[in-house]
């Protein structure tokens, strides 16, 4: 077992759970459907962190670290996403029932602090991985002219407690992450 393949067990075991914490989540809402006062913010943070998994899962193929140096940062990242997955919905529905609106108020602050934490690490791991591959900080800026920006805004929604600005930057983040990453047309083995 070369080390790719030993950091990928570990990569798609986590991710895996991430994604059941998503799905065992989602089913308890809809088997208590009755019991729940949905809002449409919480569901959305739970399809961006989905869609985050899946670039992860997807990108992993292009990992090429080989030293501890290389890979640890990398892990906390993957630690970062699997706790954004685990606040985006709740994981029970208590017999009183629960309102969505009011689960995402209370997560929010956190919310926003461990997926912002997430991309700005691997921004940063990107952005050293191209500065050491020779790119210039301005060509930096303007390959990534939307990302630096988004950290920004991704921080700042710590502090910013009306739902339907938290959705507007989620719905910018995931339509970034689809269409201006090119997530459907991207080939697995893009460096990550």
């Amino acid at each position: 077992m070369d080390t790719f393949e030993y950091i990928t067990a570990l990569v798609a075991v986590v991710i895996g759970l991430a994604i059941a914490d998503l799905a065992t989540s989602l089913h308890r809402l809809l088997r208590n459907r009755k019991r729940v006062r949905w809002d449409w913010v919480a569901p959305l943070s739970a399809l961006l962190i989905l869609a985050e998994l899946f670039n992860l899962w997807w990108r992993w193929h292009g990992f090429s670290g080989t030293t501890a140096g290389q890979v640890v940062p990398y892990f906390l990242a993957l630690i970062l996403i699997f706790l954004a997955a685990c606040i985006t919905l709740p994981d029970e529905v208590p017999a009183d029932g629960i309102d969505l609106a009011h689960h995402f108020d209370e997560n929010r602050r956190y919310f926003w602090f461990v997926y912002a934490s997430y991309v700005a690490l691997l921004i940063a791991l990107i952005s050293i991985r191209d500065l050491h591959n020779g790119l210039t900080a301005r060509a930096l800026l303007s390959r990534y002219y939307f990302d630096y920006p988004w950290l920004v805004a991704a921080y700042a929604m710590i502090f910013v407690r009306k739902r339907w600005i938290n959705g507007i930057v989620m719905l910018a983040s995931l339509g970034w992450l689809v269409i201006g990453l090119n997530l459907w047309g991207r080939t697995p083995d893009l460096p990550l």
